[in-house]
């Protein structure tokens, strides 16, 4: 079985759906901790007044502390979702795709999620079966419960003990753990090894000339459409 692992991101790039498309279960890391400050967890990049801007939820902060990506709550005080709404109508509301994909963005906005973590892993999930991907989920918090020793250990050592925890005896890696991922020690425990290689496609974006790349998968559903981006991810049917 090859597996992927890689936190919940928010409303993330396509090349994490192509990552979910070539593996056959997907872990949501969701039990270590949070990363304090800004990240990819809690925002990503849409094209805002024609510029790429960064499109942020509001988290609680003050009295938080450390906090597991789990555990991190959205500000009730913050007028999400509908500000977000609001945002993507004004800004999208004339590209072709627009309908589509605001039913899609609203339907997982709008179920009262309070965690974090639960509204990215809702969209990823939501959009993965929209693409026809059968690939399985399931979070590192779940797979801590039966494996406890994820709760000791860091770095590479993690990654492949997660691996192996998901029932993984191959390991498709992207290419942010460069610093710490040791692809020697997965062969030495018989998982074997491979890094992502994903080439951002170029699509039609609407009142564009030059493309902007690396948005979040909105961006790309406005325009192409649900059956558009199946183009654009490898391993969709």
């Amino acid at each position: 079985m090859r597996v992927a692992i890689h936190q919940p991101n928010f409303v993330p790039w396509l090349g994490l759906f192509d990552r979910i498309a070539r593996v056959d279960r997907f872990v949501l890391f969701d039990h270590v901790q949070a990363m304090r400050g800004k990240s990819w967890f809690s925002r990503n990049r849409l094209l805002i007044g024609g510029e790429a801007r960064w499109y942020t939820v509001p988290v609680e902060r003050a009295g938080q502390g450390l906090q597991k990506v789990s555990e991190v709550r959205i500000d009730p005080n913050g007028r999400f979702p509908e500000r977000h709404l609001k945002t993507l109508s004004l800004e999208y509301g004339r590209h072709p795709h627009f309908d589509e994909t605001f039913e899609l963005v609203a339907g997982v906005f709008r179920r009262g999620h309070e965690r974090l973590a639960d509204l990215n892993s809702d969209f990823v999930t939501t959009l993965s079966g929209a693409l026809g991907l059968s690939t399985g989920f399931v979070t590192s918090t779940e797979l801590a419960r039966t494996h406890p020793e994820l709760l000791e250990v860091a770095g590479n050592e993690l990654v492949l003990r997660t691996c192996q925890a998901a029932g993984g005896d191959a390991y498709l890696s992207g290419d942010g753990c460069l610093d710490f991922i040791e692809p020697a020690a997965f062969e030495h425990e018989g998982v074997s090894f491979a890094f992502q290689a994903y080439d951002h496609p170029v699509y039609p974006q609407h009142g564009r000339g030059e493309f902007v790349s690396h948005l979040s998968v909105v961006d790309a559903l406005c325009n192409v459409g649900v059956a558009g981006v199946r183009h654009l991810v490898a391993g969709c049917p």
